[in-house]
């Protein structure tokens, strides 16, 4: 698997040109101030709206609705992963598109590495982004994850 170092433009650049349009996975671990009751600490949802801003400097977006369980994960974690499924990994996709309810023992059953921030990079994807969160924008009824 390539992973993202932001101390790489030409990694960057080289794992963005890997991606054309892909199903991605975004995977978080919540900062433990911000695990409620009922929330796991890992999690992570199926995107459909990934893509990259910026090469200097190295800038990806998420797209998230506003009121979506997804952007909520994102903002009780330091950072995320940007995962690049493989074509062979069509049911990881349908995993993470499920309920949080309905992902119970998922990180039991998948094989996964944590980055710097402990958010899990999925095994044999194509590659990851691992990014922190530098700024959220406001865009109608969604939100950017930059």
């Amino acid at each position: 698997m390539q992973s993202f170092s932001p101390t790489s433009i030409e990694q960057y650049k080289a794992l963005a040109r890997t991606w054309a349009a892909t199903v991605t996975v975004v995977t978080v671990r919540r900062t433990e101030a911000a695990i409620a009751a009922g929330e796991a600490e890992l999690d992570g949802f199926t995107a459909t709206a990934f893509f990259t801003v910026s090469m200097a400097p190295p800038i990806i977006a998420v797209s998230a609705t506003s009121t979506s369980s997804a952007l909520a994960m994102l903002r009780d974690a330091r950072g995320f992963v940007v995962n690049l499924l493989a074509p062979d990994q069509h049911e990881v996709a349908g995993a993470f598109a499920r309920p949080a309810v309905e992902r119970v023992g998922l990180w039991e059953q998948l094989p996964w590495t944590g980055d710097l921030a402990g958010a899990p990079l999925l095994h044999g994807t194509t590659g990851a982004f691992s990014a922190g969160i530098r700024q959220l924008v406001d865009a109608g009824d969604h939100t950017l994850v930059l």
